[in-house]
């Protein structure tokens, strides 16, 4: 489960920076990207934030990461409450709009694991964290 966690925040940070790109190159490109996103948010994306709430975060509060946890759940929560918005978003502005600050929200959200959860976790937290999460 953990390297099916990296390859998904690998593979979100490249659709973000994709996305970013296209919103600020053309609004009505951005609009189009909306089933493709959509789609990644409710498949892949939720399914890796379920799997780190449900698994990962405990093991990581248990460890002393509490706070940095916290504010990985918020990034969760403003997440899924952007793709409810992206669902009910009428019009290719608004559309681009939310597109652009979902793609921006998930490439800090998983620039943050990688730059203040994962590096305070030792050889022995990742051998405990994989021994953990395949059984």
């Amino acid at each position: 489960m953990l390297a099916d966690l990296f390859q998904e925040e690998d593979a979100a940070r490249h659709m973000a920076r994709q996305l970013m790109s296209i919103a600020n190159r053309s609004r009505e490109a951005a609009a189009k990207e909306r089933p493709a996103l959509l789609e990644f948010l409710q498949g892949p994306m939720e399914r890796h934030m379920q799997y780190e709430e449900r698994s990962l975060f405990p093991k990581l509060e248990d460890r002393g990461l509490g706070p940095e946890v916290d504010v990985a759940k918020k990034h969760h929560i403003a997440i899924r409450e952007l793709r409810e918005a992206l669902e009910k978003a009428a019009g290719d502005e608004e559309v681009a709009q939310l597109v652009f600050d979902v793609a921006r929200l998930m490439l800090h959200h998983t620039n943050f694991e990688g730059d203040y959860i994962y590096p305070e976790l030792d050889a022995d937290d990742w051998r405990e964290l994989l021994e953990e999460t395949i059984h």
